[in-house]
């Protein structure tokens, strides 16, 4: 199974998917503000490539407005372990808190 990044556009705010033969695997909506990206991650149910969730987050840290340090606030399905790790991955001074079945995550990108 080949999976493919693709940054969507919107007027608002990018979406980076992850799509195999056609069908969305798992995306993330991203939010600038002048204070912090703001990161919403979502994941198909099922069973998925075991790559997924990581190429989703290194997609999203590859976004031209992740290349500085500054604050991220993440939100991730509860439990989802792989998805905390790629984002632990990218920042530095991670917290993380429940929120019903949400994960939130606190994190400063670590600049290249």
């Amino acid at each position: 199974m080949t999976t493919t990044s693709t940054l969507v556009r919107r007027a608002e705010h990018p979406t980076v998917a992850i799509v195999s033969d056609g069908h969305t695997l798992a995306t993330a909506d991203v939010l600038e503000d002048e204070s912090a990206v703001r990161v919403s991650f979502n994941v198909s149910h099922g069973h998925l490539p075991m790559t997924v969730r990581r190429e989703l987050v290194d997609a999203v840290f590859e976004l031209p407005l992740m290349r500085d340090s500054r604050t991220v606030l993440a939100s991730v399905p509860l439990g989802d372990v792989d998805l905390l790790k790629g984002l632990e991955a990218h920042c530095a001074v991670v917290s993380t808190r429940a929120a019903g079945s949400t994960c939130l995550v606190d994190g400063t990108v670590v600049a290249p």
